[in-house]
């Protein structure tokens, strides 16, 4: 197996700063369809919007406790995503992976990062593709589904936006191999990952043997 190259997630200035455009996409598109879909509601079937919401749009009267609880739980319910979204790559990261593997949660507070790792463990690109995009689907099909439940649509568009302001590591992770098709297998490390093709180097035997153990 080949070594191609290393992402150093914590250290890379070029993925951080896709990153930040990214997330910055996302929250506008989110803003814009969260007032959107607010608004649209609020003309169209009042019934459907979120209750806290119709005092704002003068539809019922304005109850500011109901309208903080709104808030409030925008706020809880972000933080209790970033726990999913790493738990999600994890139970990922164990199905592919040889039994016994060890899944490891860690962070890295100078970028504000948290990260979910299988170290050690070669995937196939199938695989890292699946672990790396596995949290952007379930969670944000979760979020939407739970706050339709509760009548709660402006707060699952709106949470469900956030949450994918937080994917785009991922996301820059998926773009980077799907733009060379010569990476056929990803090894997930706690500072990032390391990307693998067809063919030897003198460096690959420890490579080839974990995946042989895989």
């Amino acid at each position: 197996m080949r070594r191609i190259g290393d992402i150093h997630t914590f250290e890379d200035r070029a993925l951080q700063r896709w990153m930040t455009r990214a997330s910055f996409a996302v929250l506008g598109a989110t803003a814009a369809l969260s007032v959107g879909l607010m608004v649209a509601l609020g003309a169209c079937a009042p019934e459907a919007l979120d209750r806290p919401l119709a005092g704002v749009l003068g539809i019922a009267p304005l109850s500011w406790f109901s309208l903080c609880g709104w808030f409030a739980a925008f706020a809880v319910v972000t933080f209790a995503l970033l726990a999913a979204h790493e738990l999600v790559h994890a139970a990922l990261f164990k199905l592919f992976a040889p039994r016994g593997v060890h899944i490891t949660f860690g962070a890295n507070w100078k970028v504000g990062m948290l990260y979910a790792c299988a170290e050690g463990v070669v995937y196939t690109r199938r695989q890292y593709l699946v672990i790396a995009l596995g949290p952007s689907v379930a969670v944000t099909v979760a979020v939407l589904a739970g706050a339709l439940a509760a009548a709660c649509p402006v707060l699952g568009v709106g949470l469900a936006g956030v949450h994918l302001c937080g994917c785009t590591g991922d996301w820059y992770y998926v773009r980077t191999i799907l733009s060379d098709p010569a990476i056929t297998h990803c090894e997930d490390t706690t500072w990032g990952m390391r990307l693998f093709g067809a063919g030897e180097d003198p460096g690959a035997d420890d490579v080839d043997d974990r995946e042989a153990a895989a």
